[in-house]
């Protein structure tokens, strides 16, 4: 695999794969590198072999990726799929593990385009056998046609659950339980954004017939809905939860668990790159111009790893992307570039329309994190909630001081699954905004490969 690349491009999910097919039609040479084996991300995850059955329940959101992956396949773009990327740097090199081995390459540019992850939540019980995210649950009907037995029980908050509750009242699978812990009546947030939000009114009403169609399979609705906790022996047998003052308890041998989406930083974070946080959706993400620049001259960040917007604001913004490289690298003239982002600009601001509202209904609760002490916070070194605190107790104010002397965010997920918990629980504690901290940083390799890879593989020569 060569190094002369114009742009690679981690990842092939609907930001990826619109930037991979822009781009070579401006003549630029780009590699896309990604883990699965088939384009499309997790929003389009195996669009290619779907049948007929299945693209019907997953609807015409979903069969949009049709399109977009064949533009990709015949756009041109190198593309290496079942490869993990597990370290970049500022000046373009990447490495990353395919079939075994380990590479490093450069482009002039690179375009992050990870997209994003359910966020991790810890509540007691939630390493029990039969708890699922309910965006794993997409994945695997996407990826296979498996389904969970019924009954299940849906708890959490997001647009997400209703999607996959209607594909789920679909497939006939019953759902005993829908408990979200959002209130059903919007904010002042949410007020002062619905005018803006109604010039999607297509948008709005394709929300409202998930809601009635999710309102008329579920057994049981239920909002406003804190502090629930898995219990069982050996799998999860019910679950316990409050509704204001009352506690209640139903047994639930499938637990199905969201809680919204973040953006997957951790190429971002292990750059050091600037970082934002947002307070209606809670989430650290990197700081970028329109087209994705980031702080780094050579890197891009596009799609819902910038900001979570869904697929069609994310093929948008990989287009902007591959305009603004393609008159970087004076593909296109100052006024072609002008002529060409014009569009796109506008058909992505009209995508954003709905998005504050949206996030505004659907904002994380402010007891999101308020864990007790024995709930596991890093599964990977087993650190609870209790140890946290202790260490903020010591006088461990930050992520990575605490990180220092407790291993949370140390283990094989490189703080995925953690790092957001672990902020929020010191923020708590010391009383600091979460956007007064740091996130903790991230090393290579950012995924795990064997130590033999390393000793194998070739690096680029200085000047390369």
């Amino acid at each position: 695999m060569g190094s002369d690349w114009d742009a690679i491009v981690i990842g092939a999910g609907p930001a990826g794969i619109a930037f991979a097919a822009e781009a070579s039609g401006f003549g630029l040479k780009v590699l896309v590198i990604d883990e699965q084996e088939c384009p499309g991300g997790q929003i389009y995850r195996n669009i290619e072999n779907q049948g007929a059955g299945q693209l019907s329940v997953l609807g015409p959101d979903y069969g949009h990726g049709e399109g977009l992956v064949k533009s990709f396949r015949s756009s041109g773009a190198a593309y290496l799929p079942g490869s993990t990327v597990w370290k970049v740097e500022a000046d373009g090199r990447v490495c990353y593990s395919s079939k075994g081995e380990s590479r490093e390459i450069k482009a002039r540019r690179i375009v992050i385009a990870t997209g994003a992850m359910e966020r991790p939540v810890p509540f007691p019980g939630w390493t029990l056998p039969g708890i699922i995210g309910v965006g794993a649950v997409d994945t695997l009907f996407k990826s296979s046609g498996m389904v969970p037995e019924g009954p299940v029980t849906m708890v959490g908050n997001g647009p997400l659950m209703l999607s996959v509750a209607n594909h789920l009242c679909e497939l006939g699978v019953e759902i005993s339980h829908f408990l979200e812990t959002r209130s059903p009546l919007p904010g002042p947030d949410a007020i002062s954004s619905l005018p803006r939000a109604l010039t999607r009114p297509g948008y709005l009403l394709k929300g409202a017939a998930m809601l009635v169609k999710t309102i008329r399979g579920a057994g049981q609705m239920k909002t406003n809905v804190t502090g629930y906790a898995a219990t069982g022996t050996g799998r999860v047998r019910g679950l316990s939860f409050s509704r204001g003052r009352k506690r209640e308890n139903i047994a639930a041998g499938t637990v199905l668990v969201h809680e919204g989406i973040i953006p997957r930083s951790e190429f971002a974070r292990q750059l050091g790159l600037e970082h934002l946080w947002d307070p209606v959706q809670r989430y650290w993400y990197p700081k970028t111009d329109q087209a994705g620049r980031t702080s780094s001259k050579n890197v891009y960040i596009t799609g819902d790893g910038a900001f979570v917007h869904g697929a069609v604001p994310a093929e948008l913004k990989g287009r902007l992307a591959a305009i603004d490289i393609a008159s970087d690298l004076q593909r296109l003239s100052e006024a072609e570039t002008r002529k060409r982002k014009q569009p796109v600009i506008k058909a992505l601001e009209g995508e954003l329309a709905p998005r504050p509202f949206v996030d505004s209904m659907y904002q994380p609760r402010e007891s999101l994190y308020a864990v007790d002490d024995a709930t596991l916070v890093c599964r990977c070194e087993e650190v609870t909630a209790e140890k946290i605190r202790t260490a903020v107790i010591q006088g461990m104010t930050t992520p990575e001081m605490v990180k220092s002397l407790t291993r949370c965010g140390m283990g094989p997920c490189q703080s995925r699954m953690c790092s957001s918990a672990l902020a929020e629980i010191i923020a708590k504690e010391t009383g600091q905004m979460v956007d007064q901290l740091t996130p903790v940083s991230i090393r290579p390799p950012v995924r795990n490969i064997p130590i033999g890879e390393f000793t194998r593989m070739e690096l680029i020569k200085e000047g390369n």
